[in-house]
């Protein structure tokens, strides 16, 4: 009997092996000139590395991983870059995303318009180069070995057209000397992991003059266009290229953020984490935000939500309403954020972000961790707090909306200030909005957040110069003032990083307030950025409380994201 067991013990498999499609962030545009229509560089796709059906920058496909079994493994899902915010200024490179020991690189920046030798960032695929600098010819940035290829170059003097960022599938094309239009975004990779042909990491379409370019195919966004047409975003998780821009007032695109596939053979779940479906006889985990892949199985002790463990814990995720109902007495730490505030129109405030109560890591408003909640065998409600509807007439923003778990309640954001006929103030909330700018009579002040959830907004701008308005409270930080000699709003107050779910993410960032001519970002944590010019916010991140941005126009505050709580028990 004892040879028998060893010989059957010998034979149990002791890991998995795991196809995967692992993409990074794309890089954001750059942007272009404050007088001419000189172009800014497209951002460049993030990095693509692959087991199934193609690899990126022409590479041979990987090898698959091999897993061992009952280990948590993380996984990072890279962010975009963020576009250019100013004129002549390049964009932000994206962010690497993880799966095990696998790294793909965040796609390179586009290169501003007249800044230096105009170059585009290196990255997974390579930023395109501006036009219109100094020497004609931006160069672009470099892609990398077996994830992506690089950017094109940017055509200036004459010209003035950016070039296209590069994909994971072909260089970036350049800009067009002669007609002035910029370049394509280089095309993607496709990859059959799901069990259907997808397109994923294209490039970013550099600025134009004229005739607009576009992005490759893949989530790549396309160019802007004169003084008339802003550039476009990269795809959400495709790792796609935001599109450069082009003359003054033109903005620039950000880029996509990536994605994480991981594949195994057989229909029966061997792993948890991500969305998990099944195809062609195999099974697959899409992750389209970061957190971590466990390879084994076990039965958890509730029901509700999205149901992810780690080799210590069971992670249950609401993002919509829903019911949480253990089998047996537990005892539960938590993570509840409310829905952000939108934003306030007309010289408006940033929305504050949606109060944050957490048990894990730290909780808003600079307070002390809170106490794990002792459940037993019953129906738990859990409400998610929508984030504030978009404002589209002048005025103060929309507050958010509560999050609950059983008990615990997260306070509403509190909607950003704006101007109609006369200041109308930011409210009170989880984190408080940001006080309107300064038209005509001087700015406004930010509104309070509540104790051991969130912070105060900024105030907006007090001279009639300029109609900055305040940033939105976050969750972990009092909204910025104005900066008028940066010609921009006050920055949305960064949120809490919270590791409930066994990675570290950012939530309830607050809202960026309107300005011009720069944009003010928002806060970590999904909070949107405020319009430079005219109906050019961002709205807060959904399922992270954010709050949107703040906007000049009298149309265009933008709303709050919705809220998320996050349950977790021992295994």
């Amino acid at each position: 009997m004892p040879i028998i067991g060893i010989i059957a013990s010998q034979n149990y498999p002791r890991a998995l092996t795991v196809d995967y499609l692992v993409v990074a962030g794309g890089g954001g545009g750059g942007r272009g000139n404050s007088t001419s229509s000189y172009s800014g560089g497209g951002g460049g796709a993030g990095g693509l590395r692959s087991t199934v059906t193609a690899t990126g920058g022409g590479g041979s496909l990987e090898t698959a991983l091999s897993l061992s079994l009952n280990n948590s493994y993380t996984v990072t899902v890279g962010a975009g870059g963020a576009a250019a915010t100013a004129n002549n200024t390049a964009g932000s490179s994206g962010s690497n995303s993880v799966f095990s020991t696998i790294t793909s690189t965040g796609g390179g920046f586009g290169a501003a318009a007249f800044l230096g030798t105009g170059t585009g960032g290196t990255g997974g695929s390579g930023g395109g180069g501006g036009g219109a600098t100094p020497n004609g010819n931006g160069p672009g940035g470099s892609g990398t070995a077996n994830q992506g290829y690089a950017g094109g170059i940017g055509r200036g003097v004459a010209a003035n057209a950016g070039g296209g960022g590069g994909g994971a599938g072909a260089v970036g094309a350049d800009g067009n000397s002669g007609t002035s239009v910029g370049g394509n975004g280089g095309t993607g990779v496709s990859t059959s992991i799901t069990g259907s042909s997808v397109t994923y990491a294209g490039g970013g379409g550099g600025g134009s003059q004229f005739t607009g370019s576009t992005g490759g195919t893949g989530g790549g966004g396309g160019g802007g266009i004169g003084t008339s047409t802003n550039a476009v975003a990269g795809t959400v998780n495709t790792g796609g290229g935001g599109g450069g821009g082009a003359a003054d007032g033109v903005l620039a695109g950000a880029g996509g953020s990536g994605i994480v596939i991981a594949r195994y053979s057989g229909t029966v779940q061997k792993a948890y984490g991500g969305t998990i479906t099944t195809s062609g006889g195999n099974t697959i985990h899409t992750f389209t935000s970061s957190g971590i892949f466990y390879t084994g199985t076990g039965t958890a002790k509730a029901t509700g939500g999205t149901i992810t463990r780690t080799a210590t814990h069971w992670i249950h995720t609401f993002t919509s309403s829903g019911t949480f109902t253990p089998n047996q007495s537990l005892t539960a730490d938590y993570l509840v954020v409310a829905g952000g505030a939108s934003g306030g129109a007309n010289n408006g405030g940033g929305g504050g972000a949606g109060g944050l109560r957490s048990t894990v890591t730290a909780t808003g408003g600079g307070g002390s961790l809170e106490t794990p909640l002792s459940l037993t065998a019953q129906a738990y409600t859990v409400t998610i707090g929508a984030g504030g509807a978009t404002k589209t007439s002048s005025g103060a923003g929309n507050n958010g909306n509560n999050s609950v778990f059983s008990t615990i309640t997260a306070t509403a954001g509190g909607a950003g200030g704006g101007y109609s006929g006369g200041f109308q103030s930011a409210n009170t909330g989880g984190s408080g909005g940001g006080g309107s700018g300064g038209i005509p009579t001087g700015g406004q002040p930010g509104a309070a957040g509540t104790s051991n959830q969130g912070y105060a907004g900024g105030s907006g701008a007090t001279t009639t110069a300029a109609g900055a308005g305040g940033g939105g409270g976050g969750a972990g930080q009092v909204g910025g003032n104005n900066e008028l000699v940066a010609g921009r709003g006050g920055l949305g107050g960064n949120g809490v990083a919270v590791a409930i779910t066994g990675t570290s993410t950012y939530y309830a960032g607050g809202g960026g307030g309107a300005s011009n001519p720069n944009t003010a970002a928002g806060g970590l944590g999904g909070g949107g950025a405020g319009g430079a010019g005219s109906g050019n916010t961002t709205p807060g991140t959904a399922n992270t409380g954010g709050g949107g941005g703040g906007d000049n126009a009298s149309s265009a505050g933008a709303a709050g994201g919705s809220g998320i709580v996050i349950v977790r028990y021992a295994v």
